[in-house]
């Protein structure tokens, strides 16, 4: 009882997801889920995680992401005042669609609800319309029709029943959104030191460790049971594949690089991730 957690959410505070970091820094909240989507406008180097489609499975992005936890905790540290206590991920990304995606050309014109800059650029590279709409609103936007489709993990849209308002789960993308467990730095500093030692080991076993090894049942998980409600699972073409890898490396990277600063995104993505994935990029 030396530390009492009293939770809330963005939606309730009356904030998006972009808020967070002015929340945490500021310590209106002293503890928050910095997800790297959300804050890219912010701190567009962190989104080096969220690239869809750079990592080829999930074992390379759990050693791309802790790869680059000690310099997201730099970043946190030095832009959002903060303390990183553990790295998160949630589940591949895949397309709930009221239309079939069976070959490149069926993405052209899709509206398609993202969550990231960084899979606007990949939506637009396909052909795509992105769309940034709220997750709770995606239901309704789906069952209008302002939304041809959405990106979200498999699990969470199983979870808010796009099942009964999608037909067909496509992909999913090879792609683990990242969330960054993270505390106040004042809030931290008036904790006593074996408190800080107790919350940071038990973050690292139960957010990190857990989160990295169920994310595989939670995958299969959000897609199996999509289907038991009526969808039709269509894994991506060779060809599809082929063409999302393609857009990553020609637009999504590059733009990454460029929101991310030029030079110095390149120098951090060759440095951290360059001998994970296999490639370089130029600044």
């Amino acid at each position: 009882g030396r530390v009492q957690f009293e939770l809330t959410s963005l939606p309730e505070l009356g904030l998006g997801g972009a808020g967070t970091i002015r929340i945490l820094k500021t310590g209106v909240v002293d503890v928050a889920e910095v997800y790297g989507g959300y804050v890219a406008g912010e701190l567009p180097m962190v989104e080096i995680l969220e690239l869809p489609g750079i990592f080829a499975d999930g074992p390379t992005a759990r050693k791309a992401i802790m790869a680059w936890k000690p310099t997201e905790a730099k970043i946190l540290d030095q832009r959002a005042n903060a303390v990183l206590l553990a790295m998160a991920v949630y589940p591949d990304q895949a397309f709930f669609s009221k239309k079939p995606v069976r070959q490149p050309a069926d993405f052209k014109g899709l509206k398609t609800r993202v969550h990231s800059v960084a899979l606007a650029s990949l939506v637009a590279g396909l052909g795509g319309e992105p769309l940034t709409i709220a997750f709770a609103e995606v239901y309704t936007a789906l069952e209008r029709g302002t939304l041809d489709a959405a990106i979200s993990g498999t699990k969470p849209g199983f979870g808010l029943r796009w099942y009964e308002v999608s037909k067909y789960l496509v992909g999913p993308i090879s792609m683990r959104p990242h969330v960054a467990l993270s505390i106040n730095k004042a809030t931290w500093k008036r904790l006593p030191p074996d408190v800080q030692k107790i919350m940071k080991e038990e973050a690292e076993k139960v957010v990190e460790g857990r989160a990295f090894d169920a994310i595989e049942a939670w995958n299969k998980e959000g897609i199996d049971k999509s289907v038991e409600k009526g969808m039709e699972h269509q894994p991506f073409s060779p060809e599809t594949q082929a063409f999302i890898k393609d857009v990553l490396r020609s637009k999504v990277v590059p733009d990454w690089v460029k929101r991310a600063g030029g030079a110095e995104a390149a120098r951090a993505f060759n440095e951290v991730i360059a001998p994970i994935v296999g490639y370089k990029v130029n600044p």
